[in-house]
């Protein structure tokens, strides 16, 4: 069995938005920002993954990253 073209697409975005991580700048806005955008490249991913165990598995990932993500910013607000 052969990876679809849309399970392709979305594995290279998610590469490609974990690549962008912000270096040296955890717990910043841009940092909690990317971790949004991981979360919606797990969210698309989970769309197209032949399996249910792994589409679970992106999923509880995408909401554990969004949960961090949900964290960070109220950090930021009480560190103005």
């Amino acid at each position: 069995m052969g990876i679809s073209p849309e399970l392709r697409a979305a594995l290279r975005n998610l590469r490609e938005v974990r690549s962008g991580e912000p270096l040296g700048e955890l717990y910043t806005e841009a940092f909690a920002a990317w971790r949004e955008r991981v979360a919606d490249a797990l969210d698309s991913l989970a769309v197209v993954l032949v399996y249910s165990e792994d589409r679970q598995r992106a999923v509880e990932e995408s909401e554990a990253v969004r949960a961090e993500a949900a964290k960070i910013r109220p950090q930021l607000n009480d560190s103005r």
